[in-house]
């Protein structure tokens, strides 16, 4: 009844990003109903915090997996398989009775997310290599983050209107298109003859030969941290600024987008910005502004009463320095090992997700109505994620990392 779209079809990314939209606006469109789950369930900020968290530590032990399977089997019933796993997730979500089936409904959800989110990336890799590649990932990044910048609008709207489970409701129509859409159009991209068996040990050999490689390493941990102090940031601020700063849910809406919408709006200007500088001294820059932003936003909580304005505008001069690390990192760590995309995309997101699922436990263990411990942990990533950066960036021109580096890895 579907035909199979050709592996060149122009309509492969945009199925993509549909899919993947639902996939990432998880948490931007029902971060602002933290409130109305904890009254309703008449429980603390704690369990909020742990609805974040055991998320992304499915999508860890999950991912773990998916890559190597989808090189062993394909991509196509990997991505098909974990496509209705987070859909069935979402219904978990949606009929919740209690805190603990919302808990357990969340890390269903990024059991099965992590397929679409580390897989399509691996699909992506198979068919385009080089500048294209890293011009689609930005592309694709950009128009998902347009879209996460409406969500939390969107959220504030469905939460007044219509409850917190609505959120769960659109999430789960979203997952439900993502998975249709994989299941009838999208290809097998990875061929018979290039795939790699699974076996327990394969699997493990694949995970240690790169993590032996330092430079892979080096890149992947400072992803890590870097977007992990974005979402210790996303995961603590509805509560901060709703239940004690005074913040009503439409200005929230408003300061929670302004920075996924500057987000959106540089990742579609890195193609063009790439072009015409030089990469590692646009990475340098990146990082130093990234390192300057995460300590004011460390000292501001230290040192300076809560505002919401200043911690967002700290927060948005962050994010111009998180940019173009997420734009090109990713690519260029995949690259460095071609048998082994889809482990690669794997081994980075489960250590992405793992990073972020401590980050945002620690910051909600913490968290004692202030801002403090969320600048510290914030803080703490960034001198973390800097010399590990720099450090690549400094010895080797990052545009021709390869995994035959000899004594750097």
């Amino acid at each position: 009844m579907f035909k199979k779209l050709a592996k060149t079809s122009p309509l492969i990314p945009i199925i993509f990003i549909i899919a993947l939209i639902a996939c990432w606006i998880e948490l931007d469109l029902y971060a602002p109903s933290f409130p109305q789950i904890m009254h309703h369930f008449e429980t603390n900020e704690q369990a909020i915090q742990w609805t974040l968290s055991l998320n992304f530590l499915g999508f860890f032990l999950s991912s773990l997996f998916c890559g190597p399977l989808a090189d062993g089997f394909g991509r196509r019933p990997i991505l098909v398989t974990g496509s209705i796993i987070f859909a069935l997730g979402s219904i978990v979500c949606v009929f919740a009775p209690s805190m603990e089936i919302l808990m357990l409904g969340r890390f269903i959800q990024g059991m099965g997310v992590s397929a679409p989110v580390t897989i399509c990336m691996a699909v992506i890799a198979d068919i385009y290599q080089g500048d294209r590649q890293v011009r689609l990932l930005s592309i694709m990044n950009s128009t998902v983050t347009m879209v996460m910048a409406a969500a939390p609008i969107a959220g504030v709207f469905l939460t007044e209107y219509f409850g917190w489970r609505s959120n769960f409701v659109v999430i789960a129509i979203g997952a439900f298109l993502g998975t249709f859409l994989i299941g009838f159009f999208i290809p097998e991209t990875h061929e018979k003859d290039k795939r790699q068996p699974f076996e327990i040990k394969q699997l493990f050999m694949g995970y240690v030969q790169l993590l032996k490689c330092k430079s892979f390493m080096l890149l992947t941990l400072s992803l890590c941290f870097m977007t992990a102090a974005y979402f210790v940031f996303i995961g603590i601020i509805p509560l901060l600024f709703m239940e004690k700063l005074g913040v009503d849910i439409n200005s929230y809406a408003l300061y929670q987008g302004s920075g996924v919408g500057l987000f959106a709006i540089l990742s579609l200007c890195v193609p063009t910005v790439m072009s015409k500088f030089n990469v590692d001294k646009l990475m340098r820059a990146s990082m130093i502004v990234s390192l300057a932003s995460g300590i004011s936003l460390g000292l501001l909580g230290i040192f300076a009463a809560d505002h919401p304005q200043s911690i967002t505008i700290l927060m948005c001069c962050y994010i111009v320095g998180l940019v173009l690390p997420c734009c090109v990192v990713f690519a260029q760590a995949m690259d460095m090992f071609p048998p082994l995309r889809a482990s690669a995309s794997s081994l980075m997101q489960s250590l992405r997700m793992l990073t972020m699922a401590l980050a945002t436990y620690l910051a909600g263990f913490f968290y004692d109505g202030s801002f403090m411990p969320i600048g510290i942990v914030i803080m703490s990533l960034i001198v973390m994620a800097f010399p590990m950066a720099m450090s690549v960036i400094g010895r080797r021109n990052l545009a021709s990392l390869q995994p035959s580096t000899g004594a750097f890895h």
